[in-house]
């Protein structure tokens, strides 16, 4: 997997100013940009980024594409040699890393696999829903959409899901007073974790171990495709070596991997 030497910083999935990449270049700063589609990843390269990361429909959370994984990163490549492509959306194993890397990828980005292992700071419950969910098992949606109104996230299909996937328009607007689904820290995993506050229903708080309340009406972003090849909870650094010397294997004998396999519309 690629790791950029320096600092980098990653901006957001919107149109950036010039002057802004300038700053951050200039402060010894890497710059890189999650692109949803070509012409994203175009705007990224005439301000300079220093890299692009392909971010392709399979992909958890917050998600504008509509292209599959492989297909992006072909298109991305194609309009540049000159910065490192990262592929993201359904790298979970071996042989997915492989495919990313053998169709014009540098490195990969992990995701959903690594919130199911036992470093990552996700609620046990939602590590082990995506250890039990299978390609499937996930919607793009907008119901999530008090802190990024309109924002698609693929997630976990829960109950909440279900309810209004398809029809977000009839969302009851936010109240003054919301219904809460559970309860949660503002800054987990840091020392005294913050103070304790609702979690109100629609709201994109994803589930921590500080978290109590029904999972079923909270935001677990995931990817189906990656789910498909998750097994168990593991060690990080565990993940990391299987994962890379797996796809060492296959490049070695790359046979087949020229085939768009496993870029369904099911996530």
């Amino acid at each position: 997997m690629h790791r950029p030497a320096r600092a980098h910083r990653l901006l957001p999935r919107r149109p950036a100013s010039s002057e802004w990449v300038a700053a951050l270049r200039a402060a010894g700063i890497r710059v890189w940009v999650q692109a949803p589609s070509g012409d994203m990843a175009r705007q990224a390269l005439s301000l300079g980024v220093d890299g692009l990361i392909a971010q392709g429909r399979q992909a958890s959370g917050l998600n504008q594409s509509t292209t599959p994984t492989l297909a992006l990163v072909r298109e991305l490549r194609a309009l540049t040699d000159s910065v490192p492509v990262l592929a993201a959306g359904g790298i979970a194993d071996g042989l997915s890393a492989a495919r990313a890397l053998f169709h014009g990828a540098d490195g990969v980005w992990v995701g959903t696999r690594m919130v199911a292992s036992v470093e990552a700071h996700a609620h046990p419950a939602y590590k082990q829903r995506i250890v039990d969910g299978d390609a499937g098992d996930t919607d793009v949606t907008t119901v999530f959409g008090r802190e990024w109104p309109g924002h698609r996230m693929r997630v976990l299909r829960n109950r909440v899901v279900r309810e209004w996937t398809g029809r977000e328009g009839r969302v009851p607007m936010p109240m003054a007073t919301p219904e809460r689904v559970g309860t949660t820290r503002l800054f987990p995993g840091t020392p005294g974790g913050g103070p304790l506050v609702d979690v109100p229903r629609h709201s994109a708080f994803v589930p921590t171990p500080d978290t109590e309340g029904d999972l079923e009406e909270m935001a677990m972003p995931a990817s189906g495709a990656s789910m498909a090849r998750i097994e168990s909870v593991l060690p990080a650094g565990q993940i990391v070596v299987e994962l890379m010397e797996r796809a060492r294997r296959v490049l070695a004998d790359p046979h087949g991997l020229d085939a768009d396999a496993d870029e369904d519309g099911r996530g």
